[in-house]
């Protein structure tokens, strides 16, 4: 009996913590403000996706399908509302902010996930 070997899902969340850190180290070139507002961007779409991921990927085959289906229903839905309370924190609490820089990190970490399924294959 062969299994399914599990996706190298983990190495998705590395490649959106480098995005990170690349798009904060290039938003540093305009301003310290811009640097950690695109840290912060990128953070807000890592870090649920790293919840995510973890939550998601906990149970493995057949006999557990019920678990895994929920899995994925509770990661993806906690991870909607971390992302919309991460931005809810940033814009009530970080002064001074660049929006742009905020938004541009937290995009470029999300178009990641294009180059995700490349990375998956590996």
């Amino acid at each position: 009996m062969s299994s399914i070997p599990r996706p190298p899902v983990y190495r998705i969340v590395i490649l959106q913590l480098v995005l990170t850190l690349i798009t904060a180290a290039l938003a540093w070139i305009h301003s310290d403000i811009a640097a950690y507002s695109a840290l912060l961007g990128g953070l807000t779409c890592a870090l649920p996706n790293a919840y995510f991921v973890w939550r998601a990927f906990r149970y493995t085959g057949g006999r557990m399908a019920m678990q895994v289906v929920q899995s994925f229903y509770q990661g993806e839905s906690w991870k909607f509302v971390l992302t919309a309370l991460c931005f809810a924190v940033i814009f009530q609490r970080v002064e001074p902010l660049n929006v742009l820089a905020l938004f541009i990190g937290f995009i470029t970490v999300q178009v990641g996930h294009v180059a995700s399924a490349r990375i998956a294959n590996l």
